[in-house]
């Protein structure tokens, strides 16, 4: 056991490779140890010794390998044309041509840009500031008193007027122009010179007809009478003919190109094809917008107005005096001109199919049996005899009815001429009236009839002042014709300008009171009334 103990008592040093002094060292403790165990082995056991304590020394760190270390530093560097070569055997070569072409290009555009921004002026700094002052639209706060807590709430009637005048100042800061197809709308305004009702009627199926040729037009399909025609009349109710498109083609060549094509029908079961009337609009441009519609409706309503207009002026021709008026400052029509009695579009023929004979009933075979042979020539010949005779009367019957009875005979020519004057007067100034003064004129027409009833109300109520409203309300009920509130305070207040001290408008708590002067003479203010709405008509 003892000599366990002691062999577990010696250390293993471990060898270190450059270490050749420590190496010796360590051989010759071990050798000392030897020989201590060999005179231990012969000394008895009884006989304790001690054995020295040996510390063994501090070994040195090992040296780690790095990865750099294996790496084989170069001899020389490559010259110039080694590393040429190297590079030319490559597989990356292209993209460096590539990469460095690229580099050289956008090198060369931002040299251009430098240069043109070198020569633009510096712009323009602002100053230092400390504060800025902006103003604010506020919406209408209410003001919280202590009376107004115990008061049951009052609806305010001035707060959505102002927040109806009261923009955001995002809003007001640009005013952002209008669509051009909204100006157009906006230019096409209905005008005070009407049309007859058969023009309106055809200037509705050229706007309809106008609408259903654009969706089929965008659509690249083949535009036909017979598909145009229900879907015009679904559209504004009324039946469609050839004889409208025929109207429109002879006043307004421009619009469409019609022809003749024989097209199969799908869907029908017929082999054959059927000609049928081809309708293509006459555009510049690939597809129909809403713009090309809108001029085009436009184009055609002042034809129609050109045409009515001319009937118009030769109209006036014949008058006593003649007159003329023109067509700039033509506002409305003559009294005695009668729109209804203007004749008819003149049609022009469409293009026809070419003619197949095909006999579907007998009449037309006996029709063409007739013409082919000239049965019963004379009987033929005496029906259109009589028929000749009975035009002859009707025209030579016509004619004597057409001359009246003369009811001016006695009266003197002097007079007549007068009379027919001042009538041509009248007509040329009512036709050559704005909308604007025709409305002045027709307010002044009413005020006589508005003061009357205006002061037998205020008779009838026994009392010189009145609320607005009442009097509104009952002179609304009396008047001839229907006129609203704001109307009717418009010619009260006119006869409160026009006619100072007799009607008065006073404002007292938020309300509007009417006082009348009930001294006044009530012919005397009819009178200058009558005045002044003559004086607006002359």
């Amino acid at each position: 056991m003892a000599k366990k103990s002691r062999h577990a008592r010696v250390k293993k040093v471990k060898e270190l490779p450059n270490q050749a002094n420590l190496q010796t060292l360590l051989n010759n403790v071990a050798v000392k140890e030897s020989t201590r165990r060999e005179v231990s082995d012969v000394t008895p056991r009884n006989e304790v010794q001690k054995e020295p304590v040996h510390v063994t020394p501090p070994s040195t760190p090992t040296k780690r390998v790095n990865a750099m270390d294996k790496v084989k530093p170069i001899a020389r560097e490559l010259s110039f044309n080694e590393l040429k070569q190297k590079l030319s055997r490559s597989s990356r070569l292209a993209e460096l041509k590539a990469s460095i072409t690229k580099f050289k290009q956008l090198d060369s555009k931002l040299e251009a840009v430098e240069k043109k921004t070198s020569k633009i002026e510096d712009s323009p700094n602002l100053k230092n500031f400390r504060t800025i002052e902006l103003e604010v639209a506020l919406s209408p706060t209410k003001t919280l008193s202590p009376e107004k807590v115990y008061l049951s709430p009052k609806k305010d009637t001035t707060v959505k007027k102002n927040l109806l005048n009261l923009l955001s100042p995002t809003k007001n800061a640009v005013a952002l122009p209008s669509a051009p197809a909204k100006l157009q709308v906006l230019e096409f305004v209905k005008p005070s010179l009407t049309l007859p009702f058969k023009y309106r009627c055809l200037l509705e199926f050229f706007r309809n007809i106008d609408t259903v040729v654009q969706i089929m037009f965008n659509r690249k399909e083949t535009i036909t009478f017979r598909k145009l025609k229900p879907a015009v009349e679904e559209l504004l109710k009324r039946n469609l003919y050839e004889r409208h498109l025929s109207q429109i083609k002879s006043i307004y060549p421009e619009a469409f190109n019609f022809k003749q094509e024989k097209l199969k029908a799908f869907g029908a079961g017929v082999r054959q094809g059927q000609w049928e009337l081809v309708v293509e609009p006459k555009i510049d441009q690939e597809t129909m917008s809403a713009d090309i519609l809108l001029q085009r409706r436009k184009k055609f309503h002042d034809i129609l107005l050109e045409k009515t207009v001319a009937y118009h002026s030769e109209f006036l021709l014949t008058l006593e005096p003649p007159l003329n008026i023109p067509m700039n400052k033509l506002k409305r029509w003559h009294p005695e001109f009668n729109l209804e009695t203007l004749p008819d579009i003149e049609e022009i023929s469409l293009p026809q199919a070419p003619h197949e004979e095909k006999f579907s009933t007998g009449k037309e075979v006996l029709e063409k049996a007739r013409s082919l042979f000239n049965c019963n020539t004379r009987m033929e010949e005496a029906l259109a005899r009589l028929k000749q005779t009975k035009t002859s009367h009707a025209a030579t019957s016509t004619d004597t009815a057409l001359k009246p009875a003369s009811l001016l005979k006695g009266i003197p020519k002097c007079l007549l001429e007068k009379v027919r004057q001042k009538q041509a007067a009248k007509a040329l100034e009512s036709m050559t009236r704005s909308t604007v003064k025709e409305k002045e004129v027709q307010l002044y027409g009413r005020l006589p009839e508005i003061a009357r009833l205006t002061r037998n109300l205020f008779v009838a109520e026994r009392k010189n002042v009145l609320n607005l409203d009442t009097v509104l309300d009952k002179l609304g009920n009396s008047f001839c014709t229907y006129l609203t509130k704001d109307e009717m305070e418009t010619h009260l207040r006119t006869i409160s300008k026009e006619i100072p001290g007799w009607l008065d408008f006073h404002n007292i708590r938020g309300n509007t009171y009417l006082k009348i002067s009930k001294n006044s003479d009530l012919s005397l203010v009819l009178s200058k009334l009558n005045v002044l709405a003559k004086d607006k008509v002359s």
